[in-house]
């Protein structure tokens, strides 16, 4: 078995949500415990705003680029404002993703062999939010590695 000493790098998916901003402060003190990296994942669930969209007429193109540059600028502001809260002792890296929220996170995991993913356990709803409980049920049930539900 492992235990918190194994520990190496950390993934934690953030959505500006209280709740994701307490995942993040448990992963910190894991990080800052244990030596242990972190990796923020923000989510772009592109698909879900995108069906929005339906009812606007001839809804083209570039209504889907603009809403992704968008949804880019808006995730990347969160990623930053919670790096900046994260302590300079702790390495921190961020990833944003365009997709469905929990295949998306499980892909960086893997892709940065992630030990262990801390996330919140609900968020703001299907648009603003990226932690709906289906995602964080999602993550724990394929996940490779074990994963910490911070209510």
């Amino acid at each position: 078995g492992s235990n918190m000493k194994d520990y190496r790098t950390i993934v934690v998916p953030v959505d500006g949500s209280d709740n994701s901003k307490r995942a993040v402060e448990h992963a910190v003190t894991i990080a800052s415990t244990v030596g242990a990296s972190l990796t923020l994942v923000y989510v772009a669930n592109i698909v879900s705003v995108i069906s929005n969209f339906d009812q606007i007429p001839n809804a083209s193109g570039y209504v889907t680029e603009q809403v992704a540059l968008d949804m880019e600028e808006e995730g990347k502001k969160i990623l930053d404002a919670v790096t900046a809260n994260i302590p300079d002792s702790v390495t921190v890296g961020e990833a944003f993703e365009v997709g469905s929220p929990g295949p998306a996170i499980l892909s960086v995991a893997k892709k940065n062999n992630a030990d262990l993913i801390v996330m919140g356990s609900r968020g703001l709803g299907p648009l603003k939010g990226l932690f709906m409980g289906s995602v964080s049920s999602f993550v724990v049930t394929h996940a490779a590695c074990p994963v910490m539900i911070v209510k």
